[in-house]
């Protein structure tokens, strides 16, 4: 799958079932999430907390409006092909800044 920039909007499209269909923006890329690569976090553009999330591995609704994501579960909201980088050395390599919810990862 291609790498989506920061500030696409997308549409959860997987995952944990009362987040489908949730619209969001493209915080930024994770390298390497636990054991998925091709994470990213996220921001509901509502500002509204996402409506159910996994922290510390339980399931929690309406913690925040931040979280992040595996990459197949997202379907950017762009035509033909904007947002959208197939280098991956332009996305952002590090640590989350602060703690964030898992969204969806597990599944």
């Amino acid at each position: 799958m291609s790498v989506l920039k920061p500030g696409t909007l997308c549409v959860i499209a997987g995952g944990i079932p009362t987040n489908i269909g949730v619209i969001v923006e493209i915080v930024r890329r994770l390298r390497l999430y636990g054991q998925r690569d091709g994470a990213y976090v996220i921001k509901t553009v509502s500002g509204r907390p996402i409506p159910q999330l996994r922290v510390e591995g339980e399931l929690v609704s309406n913690w925040s409006p931040t979280g992040i994501i595996a990459r197949h579960m997202l379907r950017p909201l762009t035509d033909s092909g904007q947002g959208l980088e197939t280098d991956d050395a332009r996305s952002e390599p590090g640590p989350v800044s602060k703690p964030v919810a898992a969204c969806a990862l597990s599944h």
